[in-house]
C-alpha cells in the first residue's frame, strides 16, 4: 500500500493552482435531514431503461427534473465480465436524447453517442456482450448540444462489472449494506429553491458551478452505519466541477480502484481530486461513536458539508486493506509508432476546440486499424490568460497514463483510466489499445458546457 500527500499526484503544475436517487429519501424529524437515497439495482440479461421527467424535493424547493425509472438519476446497473446485455431505452422525454455507456467497451453502434439519438416517444435496443473487468462505470445522455443540461436534470446512473476476482476480494461487497455509491453532484439553485440551467459565456468558460451539493439527488443526507470497513465507490457527476474530497476529521481512507477497475495497489491519502466523470473506489474504517461529515470543495469556489456519517455502538465487520490486485499495467514504450498529440484550446467567444478544430458530425478527425496500439499527448495549451481547467475522456477504451509533464504519474493514475484531469499549461501523455470493434468513437472534455461548445473530436476504427 502506498501513501501519498494530498494532491501530489495530480501534476506539480497543478498544484500551486488548485488549492493552496432511487427511492424518496426517508427523514429523520430531529434533523430535517434526509437518509441516503441508495439508487436501486438493476440486474439480469433483459435491461430496461425509460427516460422520464419527474420533480425533486429538496428542503429550499421542488425542481423539474429528468431521470431514468424515476425523478432523478437512475438505478445501478450491475452486470458480470461475459454477460450477454439486452438493453432497452424507451424515451418518453419531450426532446430527444442518448444513452452513453461511459467506460464500457462496446461496439461503436451501441457506444451511446451523439450518432445514436433516442428520438423523443421512441425506443433504442443497444445488444452488447461484457468484456472487462470488473469496475464502477457509468452511464449519462451525450447528446450533441445537449448532454450539459440533460445531466444536469439528473439523467445519469452507475454501471457496476463484477468478475470473478472482485466476487471473490475479501472486502466489502454486499450493496447498500457495506458498499455504497456516492454520486457527487453541486446544483445551482434560485431564490425559490429550483434548480436553473441558463448558462452565461462565463459559465460556458469556467462551468455551471453550483451553490449546494447533492449525494445521490439529497442534501446533506445521513447515514447511520455500524462500527466496521466500509466500501464507497465515488463518482463526480457534476457537469464542470472539479471537487476536493475529505472527511471532516481529515482521517486517511484506502483507495483500491479508479475509473476502470483495481488499481495494482492500493493507496493511502486523506483527500482526493475528482474532475467531473472521474470515479474511485475507497475503504474506510469506522472504529469509534461519532460523527464524521463528508467535505466537498468545488475548486474556484466555496466549501460544503455533503453528507453525515453516524457510527453507532454496535459493532460490525472489519476487513483488511488489501495491497495489491490483479491490475498489472501494461508497459508502453516509444517503440510504438503511432502518436498523435491533441492540443486542448480556449477560444474565448469562439468556444473551445482540439487541435484548432470544433466539433463537426460530419468530419472524421482521424482513421486507426483495429487491434492497434497509441500513444497520445493532450495538452492543456490555454489561450492567454484564459488559463482554464479541462478533462479528457475517450469513449470504448480504458487507458495508461505513461507520464504527466514528463514525470512519471502518481498512484492513482497507475491503474486503468477513461477520463483524465487535464490543469492549464498540463501535457499528459497516455497509452490506448484498440481492440475488437470498428466504428466511429468520441474524444472530448468531460467539463460538459466545454463539450457542447465545440470541444469534441471522433475518430473511426476500421
Amino acid at each position: 500500500m502506498k501513501k501519498i500527500a494530498a494532491i501530489i499526484y495530480i501534476s506539480l503544475a497543478s498544484v500551486v493552482i488548485l488549492w493552496g436517487a432511487g427511492t424518496q429519501a426517508e427523514t429523520k424529524p430531529e434533523t430535517g435531514q434526509s437518509a441516503l437515497p441508495v439508487p436501486p439495482l438493476l440486474e439480469g440479461e433483459n435491461l430496461k431503461l425509460v427516460m422520464e421527467e419527474g420533480s425533486l424535493t429538496l428542503p429550499m424547493g421542488t425542481s423539474r427534473t429528468m431521470g431514468f425509472n424515476g425523478d432523478y438519476l437512475g438505478p445501478t446497473i450491475r452486470v458480470s465480465n461475459g454477460d450477454k446485455v439486452n438493453m432497452e431505452v424507451q424515451n418518453t422525454l419531450k426532446e430527444d436524447s442518448t444513452v452513453h455507456w461511459h467506460g464500457l467497451h462496446v461496439p461503436a453502434e451501441f457506444d451511446g453517442g451523439p450518432h445514436q439519438i433516442v428520438k423523443a416517444g421512441s425506443t433504442w435496443n443497444p445488444k452488447f456482450r461484457i468484456d472487462q473487468k470488473a469496475a464502477t462505470l457509468w452511464y449519462h445522455p451525450h447528446l450533441l448540444g445537449k448532454t450539459a443540461e440533460q445531466v444536469y436534470n439528473g439523467m445519469a446512473g452507475l454501471f457496476y462489472i463484477e468478475d470473478d476476482y472482485s466476487k471473490n476480494l475479501p472486502i466489502p461487497k454486499e450493496y447498500g449494506i457495506d458498499d455504497f455509491p456516492l454520486v457527487l453532484q453541486d446544483r445551482r439553485l434560485d431564490k425559490k429553491g429550483q434548480f436553473t440551467y441558463s448558462p452565461g459565456m462565463h459559465d460556458v468558460m469556467n462551468g455551471y458551478i453550483g451553490n449546494i451539493i447533492l449525494v445521490n439527488g439529497a442534501y446533506e443526507p445521513y447515514l447511520d452505519l455500524k462500527k466496521g470497513t466500509y466500501r464507497f465507490r465515488v463518482i463526480n457527476g457534476s457537469n464542470s466541477s472539479i471537487f476536493r474530497v475529505k472527511f471532516s476529521d481529515e482521517r486517511d481512507f484506502t483507495v483500491i480502484a479508479s475509473d476502470g477497475g483495481f488499481l495494482p495497489e492500493s493507496v493511502e491519502t486523506s483527500t482526493l481530486i475528482i474532475s467531473p466523470g472521474e470515479r474511485y473506489e475507497i475503504l474506510v474504517d469506522f472504529k469509534t461513536t461519532e460523527k464524521i461529515s463528508l467535505i466537498t470543495e468545488i475548486y474556484g469556489g466555496d466549501s460544503y458539508k455533503s453528507m453525515d456519517f453516524n457510527i453507532q455502538n454496535t459493532d460490525g465487520i472489519y476487513y483488511s486493506h488489501p495491497k495489491s490486485f490483479n491490475y498489472t499495467p501494461t508497459i508502453y514504450d516509444e517503440s510504438v509508432n503511432i502518436k498523435r498529440n491533441f492540443r486542448m484550446e480556449t477560444r474565448g467567444m469562439r468556444g473551445f476546440s482540439i487541435n484548432g478544430k470544433s466539433m463537426d458530425m460530419n468530419r472524421i478527425d482521424f482513421t486507426m486499424d483495429k487491434n492497434s496500439t497509441e500513444i497520445w499527448t493532450i495538452e492543456n495549451v490555454g489561450m492567454g490568460m484564459m488559463n482554464i481547467p479541462h478533462s479528457f475522456h475517450v469513449h470504448d477504451v480504458q487507458f495508461s497514463v505513461i507520464s504527466v509533464n514528463g514525470r512519471k504519474p502518481g498512484p492513482l493514475y497507475s491503474g486503468p483510466k477513461d477520463t483524465v484531469l487535464v490543469m492549464p499549461g498540463d501535457k499528459i501523455k497516455i497509452a490506448l489499445r484498440f481492440e475488437d470493434y470498428t466504428g466511429i468513437y468520441m474524444y472530448h472534455c468531460h467539463f460538459l458546457e466545454h463539450e457542447d461548445s465545440g470541444m469534441m473530436g471522433q475518430f473511426l476504427i476500421e
